[in-house]
């Protein structure tokens, strides 16, 4: 349909993929742990937080913790990550102070880092520091780097579609009076857990109701 409408003269915005996983590039070492979750984190992105977990899979990581991050992340905001967000930076310092001489894995495994955590650590964040400020810097606020989400085909959901002001109030087309729009025709997009289906739902009946007065009206 949007070729169609675009031809008509309907202003649309380009399709993107929403809710959807990361596109990471892992190296051998963390194949071992493809599949493992990692819980309890603080996921950050363009100035938006939340916590939430992820998966690490072969090909990035998964899950609901990144899906409200999509838009950030399409931009190419950095995912940042706290491995401790019920732990102060402080109260972290003087945990990873009592490890100092350890080696680094065991320095990660003291802190109270699962196998998962610590492999992702390692993966993207060595040599780490030996201080225990700046070690506990890295792991409040682990940079991930990525390639983007995951293509289009593969999201939950897509962003893009006719504009806002492609639209009048009750969702009928500016440029093809009589046709009306709703759900993930529109430019808009939402975390995924029953947003998704509540919006489609309400401006589909939102639209019907205006094309019903639309087909009601005298003719002429």
């Amino acid at each position: 349909w949007a070729p169609i409408l675009a031809a008509e003269g309907a202003k649309l915005a380009p399709f993107a993929p929403s809710n959807a996983g990361l596109l990471v590039s892992w190296s051998a070492y963390m194949t071992r742990h493809f599949g493992a979750a990692l819980k309890g984190l603080r996921l950050s992105a363009g100035g938006f937080s939340l916590r939430g977990e992820a998966v690490i899979s072969a090909r990035g990581l998964e899950g609901g913790g990144l899906y409200p991050l999509t838009p950030a992340l399409r931009e190419g905001a950095v995912l940042r990550l706290d491995l401790f967000p019920d732990l102060s930076l402080e109260a972290l310092e003087a945990r990873l102070e009592r490890t100092r001489g350890d080696s680094a894995a065991n320095r990660l495994r003291k802190a109270g880092l699962d196998a998962a955590k610590q492999a992702l650590v390692m993966e993207v964040a060595r040599p780490l520091p030996g201080g225990a400020a700046a070690l506990a810097a890295v792991l409040k606020d682990l940079a991930v780097p990525h390639q983007g989400p995951r293509p289009m085909d593969e999201a939950i959901s897509t962003a893009g579609g006719v504009t806002r002001d492609a639209v009048d109030e009750g969702l009928q087309l500016r440029a093809r009076p009589g046709v009306f729009v709703a759900g993930e025709m529109l430019d808009w997009e939402a975390p995924t857990g029953g947003y998704l289906l509540t919006a489609c739902l309400a401006t589909g009946r939102h639209a019907g109701r205006a094309a019903a007065g639309y087909a009601a009206r005298p003719a002429g």
